[in-house]
């Protein structure tokens, strides 16, 4: 006969947690197969695994034996870990569970239930719109039924095992309360990340155990369909920390809906975590900098993360860098993967593309005083795309900047030693940047396209590298010799002069001076001149044309080529910052290369 459990203290709290922690772990991929809400990007089981996992690790360090301790210790972890919509609804529970045991050092069945049903409400008020069918729903009917159970046992054993079979009860219902569920013929992830969660309580609770559990995947393909039909409206998921002091939830609450959905704001008026879906990670980031410090900020593009889930699993994923200048139709035609290199504005970093936009960078780069400068990526840039990436891919191939201007290319290398996909990952330096970078990129994917093997396709794009070039004309010296990358009585003497360069990318990646004219118009000229020479020494040119704030000028190249050579596929794309930052407002870049038929 086994023991009755008549309480419960910090000590079982935190082993049940731990034991939580390994139960989702296991489970996530099969909690990825079956996220269809609320967007179908396939990472629900990695965000409440990775969540578990912070709030397990540092539990394992509180040592108090207190409900109390170890229950405001576990909140304050889940909310600097909380990672996606169902993680960030988990911190608020835990939250909850920590105001309903202050002062408390252990619970009894009647107690606990009542703290559970706290954390429950409060994981509730924290959602702007809350969607039955959800995970939400799940918790109130596990925590109603706890209520009622707790007032006829004493033994945690009991209380929990009966409660579980309700909260089972109420998972299976999931598909009947929301549509997309039902389409896919699946039950709500987080819902079904819940009930694994309480399964790895209650079994450590009957056996004193952390048990160790295997955990089948599978994706029906009813689920593929669904996802390939999906909708996402709001593109990016944004999620960051806030500290400080008298952080005004409720007016963030107002001023964040308007611009997305599935806002959560949990936490206090010291310490707030925000979880939204929109496409302006920027202004999120603004706004919430007007009520406190950020910090943890993070950003995920879910239409890259759910077209994963669309991708054959035996095809090669394309991965770059966002110094890489390519048309956004070609981006998600190929489904191509972003890593962002960092802007540097004064004392303030940002991922390009996500939390700065081109239009605002350029805007900084005119009117801000502070230096502007860029930077590599962190190696944990290219493990966040890389573990999405071998979700549905078998291999991928990563194309950066030269080498020769940046450690880009360098840190993703670092990004995949002693990873299970080292071997994967095949790295190839453009020795270019900006449209260059992008025509290598675009002749990878072409060679993807008709199937080619990965050595064949990098044999190929030896020969392509080859003959890419880039030539950049410089209106002004302002912004280079600002930028440090030329020395100051230098510039300041071609300047005097009125010499106006011509840069160009040569075979070793480096970007050097190829001609020197005098006045702006001739420059502009000249950087023709020297693209359309080039052009006719290649069997099939292709063209890409670069500007920052300069569209009047990248129009007239574009009709010059177009005329000349009737070449009706050349693209108009607005410089990345790790062109604009150095070549600065006004200037146009055209990068040629010799397309392989």
């Amino acid at each position: 006969m086994k023991n009755k459990i008549k309480y419960l203290d910090g000590l079982r709290l935190k082993r049940s947690i731990i034991a939580s922690a390994q139960r989702i772990h296991m489970e996530r991929e099969k909690l990825n197969s079956i996220n269809v809400f609320p967007v179908a990007d396939g990472d629900t089981g990695t965000n409440m695994a990775s969540t578990m996992t912070h709030i397990a690790r540092d539990a394992k360090n509180c040592h108090d034996t207190s409900i109390e301790t170890v229950s405001l210790s576990i909140a304050d972890s889940a909310l600097n870990g909380a990672r996606g919509n169902s993680g960030v609804i988990l911190a608020q529970f835990f939250l909850g569970l920590a105001e309903a045991t202050k002062g408390k050092v252990r619970l009894t069945t009647r107690s606990f239930a009542q703290a559970m049903n706290n954390a429950v409400e409060r994981s509730r008020e924290a959602i702007v719109h809350p969607q039955e069918g959800t995970i939400l729903t799940v918790m109130r009917d596990w925590a109603h039924h706890l209520n009622e159970r707790a007032k006829n046992t004493t033994d945690f054993g009991d209380l929990l095992r009966d409660a579980l079979y309700r909260a089972k009860e109420s998972l299976a219902d999931t598909p009947k309360k929301l549509q997309i569920l039902s389409k896919a013929g699946v039950v709500d992830a987080g819902a079904q990340g819940f009930v694994n969660i309480l399964e790895g309580v209650t079994d450590f609770i009957e056996t004193g155990k952390i048990a160790a559990y295997r955990a089948k995947s599978r994706v029906t393909r009813k689920i593929k369909a669904l996802q390939n039909d999906h909708k996402i409206t709001f593109r990016y998921c944004t999620e960051c920390l806030l500290e400080g002091q008298n952080i005004n939830r409720d007016l963030l609450r107002k001023k964040l809906d308007v611009i997305g959905d599935s806002l959560i704001i949990v936490g206090s008026n010291q310490k707030a975590r925000i979880h939204i879906h929109t496409n302006e990670p920027e202004k999120v980031f603004s706004l919430a900098s007007e009520q406190a410090t950020i910090s943890r900020k993070k950003v995920d593009d879910m239409k890259s993360q759910h077209n994963h889930l669309k991708t054959s699993t035996d095809h090669i994923a394309l991965v770059t860098d966002t110094t890489c200048d390519i048309a956004e139709e070609t981006a998600k035609k190929y489904n191509i993967h972003f890593v962002p290199v960092i802007i540097q504005v004064g004392e303030k970093s940002y991922k390009d593309k996500t939390e700065l936009t081109q239009e605002r960078f350029y805007s900084l780069l005119k009117h801000s005083k502070a230096k502007i400068s860029t930077s590599q990526p962190s190696p944990a840039f290219y493990q966040n795309i890389y573990d999405n990436v071998f979700k549905s891919y078998t291999s991928a191939l990563s194309i950066h900047l030269s080498g020769r201007l940046s450690g880009t290319l360098q840190s993703g290398m670092i990004s995949v030693k002693n990873k299970i996909y080292e071997n994967k990952v095949h790295f190839i330096d453009s020795k270019s940047l900006s449209g260059a970078l992008g025509l290598v990129v675009e002749e990878a994917a072409l060679l993807i396209e008709k199937g080619l093997t990965v050595k064949d396709i990098k044999e190929n794009l030896d020969k392509a590298i080859a003959t890419v070039r880039l030539f950049i004309a410089l209106p002004s010296l302002k912004y280079i010799i600002r930028s440090g990358r030329l020395g100051k009585p230098q510039g300041i003497l071609a300047t005097l002069l009125n010499i106006k360069p011509v840069l160009t990318s040569d075979s070793d990646g480096k970007i050097v001076p190829c001609a020197k004219t005098f006045g702006k118009k001739n420059v502009f000229k000249k950087t023709l001149s020297l693209a359309m020479d080039y052009a006719e020494t290649l069997k099939n040119p292709v063209f890409r044309i670069m500007h920052a704030n300069a569209r009047n000028r990248a129009n007239a190249y574009r009709t010059h080529i177009r005329d000349l050579l009737k070449k009706n596929d050349i693209h108009i794309l607005k410089a990345s910052p790790a062109l604009g930052v150095y070549a600065g407002i006004g200037a146009v870049a055209i990068a040629v290369i010799d397309r392989i038929e």
